[in-house]
This record gives structure tokens, C-alpha cells and sequence, in this order.
């Protein structure tokens, strides 16, 4: 709970620098909706997973830039779901990301690539970097 606390508070209080990470994967289930768009015959889209509070401004905006830009992405709301809640905890341990500098929304893009807030163009790069390099 207390970690959720520190969750609700920064997502609130503070605005997230992004930072990009490389590191383990994580496990999706398929509980929440996947938003998506139109997509060119071809053109492989990356999966993008945002992790997200319900009552976060920021979030609302990620998720807003997500769709007004046609990417399609799984919201994981984490304080609506505790696995989501705990598999966030998981991906921050895994980075090495200290408690008070957890927050949210943090988007995971194709399973290898983490950004802490919504900062666009490390986000286009992202993309551009999935799709650009074979797996």
C-alpha cells in the first residue's frame, strides 16, 4: 500500500523527465483493452503498453498523444488491477529506479524498451527503433 501511496503522489505532484531503459521483459495479460488503429498492410506496429493511474493528468494526456497518433497501445490502469500494480513494481526493481522516483505513466515498447513519462520524441524514437530493427 505504501508503495501505491508514493505512486499516487508523485504521478500527482511532480512531472516525469523520461528516461528510456533497456532490460527484462515483461509478461502481458490480456485484461485490458487493446486500442487499435487502422495500420498500413506491411507496416508492423510495435506493442506498446502504458502503465497508468485512472485520476493522473499525465496519463490522460500519454494516452490522448498515443491515440491522436494512431498507436495503438494496452493500458494498464495500476490502481485499478494489483497485478498491474505489482508488475510495475517488478519493471522499476528491475531498472533500478529508487521508490521516490517511481511514478507513472511509464510506457514499455516491445518488451525492451522503458520510458518514464511522456517525453514525445524519446517516445517517435522508440518507435522508430522498434520498427526499424529486425527482432
Amino acid at each position: 500500500m505504501l508503495r501505491i501511496a508514493l505512486l499516487v503522489i508523485c504521478a500527482q505532484l511532480f512531472s516525469f523527465s523520461a528516461t528510456s531503459f533497456a532490460g527484462e521483459t515483461t509478461k502481458i495479460s490480456g485484461t485490458q483493452t487493446l486500442i487499435a488503429p487502422l495500420q498500413t498492410p506491411g507496416v508492423k506496429t510495435p506493442l506498446v503498453v502504458i502503465y497508468t493511474l485512472s485520476t493522473c493528468p499525465h496519463c490522460r494526456e500519454a494516452k490522448e498523444y498515443l491515440k491522436q497518433n494512431n498507436i495503438p497501445f494496452i493500458d494498464r490502469e495500476i490502481d485499478t488491477d494489483e497485478e498491474h500494480m505489482a508488475t510495475l513494481i517488478k519493471i522499476y526493481d528491475s531498472m533500478g529506479v529508487p521508490d521516490q522516483n517511481r511514478g507513472v505513466p511509464l510506457f514499455v515498447i516491445d518488451n525492451r524498451i522503458r520510458i518514464q513519462g511522456l517525453n514525445k520524441q524519446k517516445l517517435q524514437d522508440a518507435l522508430k527503433e522498434v520498427t526499424s530493427k529486425p527482432k
